[in-house]
């Protein structure tokens, strides 16, 4: 089971205008970076809970994947945004 990385948005997705990937353009747009488990039955998408326990759903998924050891669950892009109780967990994964 891996770790999902998910942006909660300030904007509902209909109001937002996503970049290449899916991410949004504008840093200001993402309220928190969460974790979510994968869901083997959603093709590696995320559960339907974050580890501190919101709603995945209206969430974007964050296609990261570490490239080296050691390196976080998170993009470092995203590092000031970074949920402290998904990240406490995360780091326990």
């Amino acid at each position: 089971m891996g770790i999902v990385v998910l942006l909660e948005l300030v904007e509902p997705l209909d109001s937002l205008v996503l970049g290449i990937g899916g991410d949004p353009v504008d840093a200001m747009s993402v309220r928190r970076v969460h974790a979510a488990s994968s869901d083997p039955g959603a093709s590696g998408g995320p559960g339907a809970l974050t580890v501190c326990g919101m709603d995945t759903s209206a969430m974007v998924v964050d296609r990261w994947s570490p490239q080296r050891p050691g390196q976080g669950w998170h993009p470092p892009r995203w590092a000031g945004y970074v949920c402290l109780t998904c990240d406490a967990a995360a780091r326990a994964f």
